[in-house]
């Protein structure tokens, strides 16, 4: 996969989540067209994944395991931030949850984790 054409689909993907997400605060549809919009990102995402499954398979077993240790490290800590964010939502001390900061979550704690297990193996 080479990293142009992975940039441009992550661009066209993220648009489509950005759209989608100002469609459904600033205009008024029905049901059925909410529903559909709200799962148009939906393919552009599963095609991101995709190809990031096909560029781990082609690394190496010590690069498999450092990205495999980074994404435990970020699965995990982000449903804690998220939990936690939920439950500093229900005490009134932070504003409606933003699903866009899941993915920042996501960044932060995968560059964290991946740091965490290249620190381990050097």
């Amino acid at each position: 996969m080479s990293v142009t054409r992975f940039i441009l689909i992550a661009i066209i993907a993220s648009s489509i989540d950005i759209a989608a997400e100002w469609i459904l605060t600033h205009v008024q549809l029905e049901p059925s067209a909410r529903i559909a919009v709200a799962c148009a990102p939906i393919p552009g995402n599963v095609v991101l994944i995709v190809l990031v499954v096909q560029a781990i398979r082609k690394l190496d077993e010590f690069k498999k395991r450092v990205h495999f240790e980074a994404v435990v490290i970020a699965f995990l800590s982000t449903g804690v931030i998220v939990f936690i964010y939920g439950f500093l939502q229900k005490a009134n001390a932070l504003p409606p949850f933003n699903a866009f900061l899941i993915w920042a979550f996501m960044l932060v704690t995968y560059v964290i984790g991946y740091a965490v297990a290249i620190r381990q193996y050097t």
